[in-house]
């Protein structure tokens, strides 16, 4: 009896041993599958949070690109605003200058009908009167107002003429002002879409139209520019082509220098 109880507890604790390396075995498993499953879980968070970072990074630069997007578009509208108003102001003194021509030459035209009218009137009445017969009163009356007709409109003509002359005068002037060699300012803004810059110097400065100014960062130049209209206090300026210098951009705060008329291909001259 005691035999079988013997080889009974064998049994059971060989057994006993088979599950228990078993269950390590699967306990081991379980661990590696454990480590395995955390270290995925630990890059997925570490992608994810990349991911979030790349994305707040990307909507800030948005943000950032829309911001600027508006700046260029508003200081798009006030620089063409400018031109327009530059625009206009050359037109309305070529409109008056023509105005005035068209109204010399009109009373003009109305003094020689008057005159014509007159000589035919004086030339029916001489054909027709007695050598010693005196002037009618009717012809007297017509004399005295061709006198008079004749006087203001030679008044007039003369007022006309001189402010035409005035106005042609000061056209001149603003044609042949030439600029101050060393003359200096600065690019307030640049519009890389059309070409042309916005600069802090204008008409007060002695600034001309169809000038070529250089570019210059510190010591370095950049290129050129060639002004194409003025302000009282600003100029607007075309830049020249192929004149930037490779790997280069043209930046607001840039300077510009005058050194000469060496420097434009105008000789400083404004176009007619």
């Amino acid at each position: 009896m005691q035999k079988i109880l013997i080889i009974v507890a064998a049994v059971l604790s060989l057994a006993a041993a088979g599950l228990g390396y078993l269950n390590h075995g699967k306990l081991v498993a379980v661990k590696a599958d454990t480590d395995s499953t955390k270290q995925q879980l630990e890059k997925a968070n570490k992608s994810l949070t990349a991911a979030l970072a790349d994305g707040k990074a990307k909507t800030e630069k948005l943000a950032l690109v829309s911001t600027d997007q508006e700046k260029l578009a508003s200081e798009n509208t006030d620089l063409k605003a400018q031109i327009a108003k530059s625009s206009s102001g050359v037109a309305d003194v070529q409109k008056q200058v023509a105005d005035r021509d068209a109204t010399i030459a009109q009373q003009k035209a109305d003094m020689a009908a008057k005159d014509a009218h007159i000589t035919d009137l004086e030339a029916k009445v001489n054909s027709t009167a007695k050598p010693v017969a005196a002037p009618s009163e009717d012809l007297k009356k017509q004399l005295e107002e061709k006198d008079i007709l004749t006087t203001s409109l030679q008044t007039k003509l003369k007022d006309q003429e001189s402010q035409l002359a005035a106005l042609k005068e000061r056209e001149a002037q603003r044609r042949s002002k030439s600029m101050r060699s060393g003359l200096e300012g600065r690019i307030l803004a640049v519009n890389p879409s059309w070409n042309f810059v916005v600069l802090s110097l204008g008409d007060r400065n002695g600034v001309v139209n169809n000038a070529e100014m250089l570019i210059k960062r510190g010591s370095q130049l950049i290129g050129k520019v060639r002004i194409t209209s003025v302000e009282p206090s600003t100029s607007i300026a075309d830049i020249v082509v192929n004149s930037v210098r490779s790997g280069l951009s043209v930046q607001p705060g840039d300077s510009v220098i005058y050194s000469g008329p060496g420097d434009d291909s105008s000789d400083n001259k404004t176009n007619p």
